[in-house]
């Protein structure tokens, strides 16, 4: 199997959210409904990955997906070779382009390394708007709810992309301001095993709104799930930049 570390960890957050995110894509039909609302030509989408929300939107609009992972914005550009893609960390993204709506989708403004994180990351989402952009983050308070939990198997699925089956294992623990992942995903037949480790921070409405404001970003509405039953723990914010 000729492939980097990070190319099998891209197709493997594929498989993963295929096996275990029900109506996952209950969000695109949500951010149709924004672009048109807001007749917005030109979408920034940021923590795009492999494409789940890009891919779909470049419909509608034209589309520029941000993601740290060169691997996983190798993917979307084998499935849309069209969209234009930046291979940047957001938290040091600078850009003199403008954008009509910056879309940041599944919790990405909750994926983060230190403490510091949110703010930053607010802080350069007000350096890439001008004052008639608008973005739409999303949020989850799902993360806010959920056990420790000690290594245990969550499936074990046949994935074409690396020909083989795939044993995923997962654990959690909950620390005061996040709670931190492992998911193993352990190849059979190649006899290889990957890691991949994440953090979410909790979702703290009052703390996001002072953060909102001590970057000077205006909020617009925040939507409540996606219209649908079994959303309800995501909070869809609206913000501008101040005048």
């Amino acid at each position: 199997m000729k492939m980097s570390r990070q190319k099998i960890l891209a197709l493997m957050y594929d498989f993963y959210n295929e096996n275990t995110l029900k109506g996952q894509n209950d969000d695109i039909p949500y951010y149709i409904e924004q672009i048109k609302k807001y007749n917005a030509k030109k979408i920034l989408v940021v923590g795009a990955g492999t494409g789940r929300v890009a891919i779909p939107l470049a419909n509608y609009a034209e589309v520029t997906a941000l993601d740290f992972d060169s691997s996983r914005l190798e993917i979307l550009l084998e499935r849309n070779p069209q969209i234009k893609t930046i291979n940047a960390n957001f938290l040091e993204f600078e850009t003199s382009e403008h954008y009509d709506l910056i879309i940041i989708p599944y919790s990405t403004l909750q994926f983060a390394n230190d403490t510091s994180n949110p703010n930053r990351f607010l802080e350069h989402l007000r350096k890439a708007m001008d004052t008639d952009s608008l973005a739409i983050f999303d949020v989850s308070e799902s993360f806010n709810t959920k056990p420790n939990c000690d290594r245990k198997l969550l499936f074990t699925n046949y994935c074409e992309t690396v020909d083989d089956d795939v044993s995923v294992y997962y654990s959690s623990k909950r620390y005061d301001e996040y709670i931190a992942f492992v998911i193993e995903y352990q190849l059979q037949k190649h006899k290889k095993t990957f890691l991949e480790k994440e953090k979410y921070y909790y979702y703290d409405p009052k703390l996001l709104t002072k953060l909102i404001g001590e970057n000077a970003l205006e909020l617009i509405k925040i939507d409540n799930g996606y219209g649908k039953p079994g959303f309800n723990h995501k909070h869809l914010y609206h913000c501008r930049r101040k005048l």
